[in-house]
């Protein structure tokens, strides 16, 4: 089963009422059955709800008085199994006739309407932006689904992306997400070659199978989720390709472990790379909404990459560079806020930035290449 949910919403003129005979008339027209159920007064205006005696569709509106508002909300529950034999009744055509018909019959000047949402299907659909803007995908199938002891963890599979890979419902990479790997590795402008790398995170292995590409001298990965490594190498391939099939290779090694350990032991080890990549989490949009988020004690994810900032900075060679990919290019604000933690590192650095679309993302990813001063 999986619910349709259709939205409009309207303004009426100065000391217009909202005629509930007209509403009646108009849901009945277009959904012969439905009837009005309840009517409640309310201090600041009403709500109606109608219903139909098949308990498929439910109609409520409520009116704010004060400010001569109405809100319709339509929810449909429908067999998902009979989706395609069985006309919906609030698919998007249907609903675009009611909104006329709404607009016409209320006689005001526009009814505003969002597409058909469709909630509890089988694979879920609805992600957001960075900025929190909501997307619809194309998922049509769950590949792979488990809880680890780290994260929620989903391959979905789309006709346009791939197979893609979400963690905790945040889009991580897709099989058609090249521009992203080549966006954190400024492809192109530099040379791998013969170069030692470290990389923070990037469980995928999709910028592992990339740098490999490149012959470096040897590249380290360093990432705490053995599920999600077991589960790129199997349902992501057309990212990773078979270099997970081998946690070691010639010339590179795939570690599951804490990263911030490791990075402190390669210190005290005195081990430095010519390359550092951050392939973890998105920097945050705030350290507020970000707090509890799987640290330790009352640490924030801004004070978590001030951390892994530091450790890698004193692991990059005087020549080398410290690169990672930071959020959607339309949060602002927020990037403003970390090239400020950037300016405020013990270390004097220097950085650059760019950007590339990625289309699991559907927006522009920012990525920066960091490197130290005297």
């Amino acid at each position: 089963m999986s619910v349709r949910s259709a939205l409009f919403s309207l303004k009426l003129l100065p000391n217009q009422e909202l005629d509930e005979s007209v509403l009646t008339t108009v849901f009945d027209d277009h959904f012969p059955g439905i009837a009005l159920a309840s009517r409640v007064q309310l201090i600041d205006g009403l709500i109606f709800i109608y219903g139909a005696n098949d308990n498929r569709l439910t109609i409520t509106v409520r009116h704010y008085k004060s400010q001569q508002l109405v809100s319709i909300n339509g929810e449909e529950c429908v067999d998902s199994e009979t989706i395609g034999k069985t006309h919906s009744l609030l698919n998007n055509s249907n609903s675009e006739k009611l909104r006329s018909k709404l607009v016409s019959a209320l006689n005001v000047p526009k009814v505003e309407r969002i597409p058909t949402i469709k909630k509890w299907t089988v694979v879920p659909n609805y992600y957001t932006s960075s900025d929190e803007r909501l997307l619809e995908y194309d998922f049509d199938s769950v590949v792979f689904e488990e809880h680890s002891q780290y994260q929620h963890i989903k391959i979905l599979g789309s006709p346009s992306l791939g197979n893609c890979l979400l963690l905790d419902d945040l889009q991580n990479l897709a099989e058609k997400d090249l521009s992203y790997t080549r966006g954190l590795m400024k492809y192109g402008e530099i040379s791998y070659k013969d170069k030692e790398i470290l990389i923070l995170g990037g469980g995928d292995g999709g910028l592992l199978h990339e740098l490999l590409k490149e012959e470096p001298k040897f590249v380290t990965m360093v990432d705490i989720d053995a599920v999600v490594l077991n589960a790129c190498k199997k349902y992501l391939r057309g990212a990773c390709g078979d270099t997970l099939d081998n946690f070691d290779g010639p010339n590179y090694q795939v570690i599951v472990g804490d990263c911030l350990k490791y990075m402190e032991q390669y210190i005290g080890e005195k081990r430095s790379f010519d390359f550092v990549f951050n392939d973890l989490t998105d920097i945050p949009i705030s350290a507020q909404d970000n707090r509890d988020a799987g640290l330790d004690g009352d640490e924030d994810l801004w004070t978590f990459f001030k951390r892994i900032l530091n450790l890698a900075l004193k692991l990059v060679r005087p020549d080398g560079f410290y690169l990672n990919h930071a959020i959607g290019i339309g949060c602002k604000s927020t990037l403003e806020t970390y090239e400020q933690l950037l300016r405020s590192l013990p270390v004097k650095v220097e950085f650059s930035r760019h950007s590339a679309y990625v289309p699991s993302f559907m927006e522009d990813w920012v990525f920066y290449q960091i490197w130290k001063v005297n």
